[in-house]
């Protein structure tokens, strides 16, 4: 499986859980020039911008440790671009991590 579809299925499965937790999906691959999130989400009042994480062969951490300071300034920049047409909006950023231990979320991770 190349890189995009095994990208897609975290996404997907990531999806999935985070909708049986109670979350309501706004956005799929939001795109901006400096980077893009995975899903942004509805968890009640507060903006859920969530990163994916899909380790198939990893063990429980290997995906949360890929979201370095880089990829977390992406993100808040891409993050701001979107919340300009929400501007009063609660935000947390989460993390989701999948591996064939499982699937682990990490509300407020950074």
């Amino acid at each position: 499986m190349n890189i995009v579809k095994t990208g897609l299925m975290g996404e997907w499965k990531a999806e999935r859980f985070l909708k049986k937790q109670g979350m309501r999906v706004l956005r799929r691959r939001y795109q901006t020039p400096h980077g893009e999130i995975d899903l942004i989400l509805q968890d009640g009042e507060i903006i859920v911008f969530a990163e994916v994480k899909y380790r198939p062969a990893g063990q429980m951490g290997d995906g949360a440790s890929a979201v370095d300071m880089q990829k977390q300034n992406r993100l808040h920049y891409a993050a701001r671009r979107y919340l300009k047409d929400h501007p009063n909006a609660f935000v947390r950023f989460d993390v989701v991590e999948i591996t064939a231990a499982g699937i682990r979320h990490i509300p407020n991770a950074f």
